[in-house]
């Protein structure tokens, strides 16, 4: 498998005062593709609060190349593009497919995992960590370092 993706449709809910997708339905559409990855792979988000931990976004960067509009069919994709060894740190990408499998988007998220009670980042256990391994790898996978620098 090269990428996870799915279809989704834009709603009335999805769109902005210019008349396409405001830019966070994309990034909350992009988490529940996530979600939906991980509640298959035997990992639901009531498997996250019972453990205490919870992914966290530290960038985000979307570049936007077509308009999408209300009634129009996307595809999301999904892939792993960077990942700690400990887990504790991860990138993805997503692509938004147009029905015309045109690239109307591009997401790169990079995120940590958080502990709920500190509030302070945590590493996953064993087995959210085999389930990041689940996911499809970009061509572009690099290891991340364990320590992320402020700059």
């Amino acid at each position: 498998m090269n990428e996870y993706s799915r279809t989704y449709e834009i709603r009335w809910s999805d769109i902005d005062t210019n008349g396409h997708v405001n830019y966070a339905s994309y990034i909350d559409t992009a988490g529940d593709l996530r979600y939906r990855f991980f509640s298959e792979h035997n990992f639901p988000p009531e498997k996250f609060t019972e453990l205490g931990i919870g992914p966290i976004y530290t960038t985000i960067h979307v570049e936007f190349l077509r308009e999408v509009r209300m009634g129009e069919t996307v595809t999301i994709t999904y892939v792993l593009s960077g990942l700690t060894p400990s887990g504790g740190r991860w990138k993805v990408h997503h692509d938004v497919l147009k029905a015309n499998g045109k690239k109307a988007v591009a997401i790169d998220i990079e995120g940590a995992i958080l502990n709920l009670t500190t509030r302070r980042p945590a590493l996953p256990t064993p087995e959210l960590l085999q389930t990041f391994n689940l996911i499809p790898r970009s061509t572009r996978f690099e290891i991340l370092s364990e320590v992320r620098r402020i700059k």
